[in-house]
């Protein structure tokens, strides 16, 4: 995918378009991202949202997917989440291990919003 590519994918609208965003990303997010060119690799991946380690069963997933694409030095992550069940700060801790995982030069960027779905998603693009 390309940078214009990028710009006009169905993906990035779901996260520009987020309705009920928490924490936000915008075009200059992406610009600042994917300026240098390059290859860039959706993940989208989602899990039932009432289950049990959901975050942990998502973030397994997600990194199985990264780890085959093998492109790490850029990342955004998008996490949607219903209202009724909504992700919880201490939740988070397996993204921040995966992302402790990352070289030092690495920039990443992410947000999160509710949707109406029942699942817990993850949008994951990798330069």
């Amino acid at each position: 995918m390309t940078y214009k590519g990028l710009l006009d994918s169905e993906i990035l609208k779901e996260v520009f378009d987020a309705p009920n965003g928490l924490i936000g990303i915008d075009i200059n997010d992406i610009k600042e991202l994917f300026q240098q060119g390059g290859e860039i690799h959706a993940i989208d991946v989602s899990v039932n949202a009432r289950e049990e380690n959901r975050m942990e069963r998502l973030m397994d997933r997600v990194k199985e997917e990264a780890n085959r694409l093998g492109a790490d030095s850029r990342v955004l992550v998008y996490f949607f989440f219903p209202e009724k069940c909504p992700l919880m700060m201490e939740e988070l801790r397996p993204f921040s291990e995966w992302i402790e995982t990352f070289p030092g030069e690495c920039m990443i960027k992410w947000g999160m919003a509710t949707h109406p779905a029942q699942e817990l998603r993850a949008i994951v693009l990798l330069q």
